[in-house]
């Protein structure tokens, strides 16, 4: 799922199986394309699973700099909006 900065879903791909990784489930989605051919602007904001693109941001696995931390924490916090957008059961 895509979520914007105001927890509203943008974008949902289903049909896959629980197993199937979220990374895999968004490589074979149309708004992939569409973000790879440059038909939809914007960055995403992605976890370590992902692989990073020019509108795909993922965090820093080896931050070194206050920068490197304050982008992963910055990220970490944005992100949580995702999570926060489905229900707890």
């Amino acid at each position: 799922a895509i979520v914007n900065f105001t927890m509203e879903f943008i974008n949902i791909v289903t049909g896959w199986p629980g197993s199937a990784h979220d990374s895999r489930m968004f490589k074979s989605s149309m708004i992939c394309g569409q973000f790879e051919e440059g038909e939809v602007s914007g960055i995403l904001l992605g976890d370590s699973g992902y692989a990073c693109h020019h509108f795909l941001m993922t965090p820093l696995l080896n931050p070194q700099t206050r920068a490197d931390f304050n982008y992963n924490r910055s990220h970490k916090v944005t992100r949580s909006l995702v999570e926060r957008s489905f229900p707890q059961t």
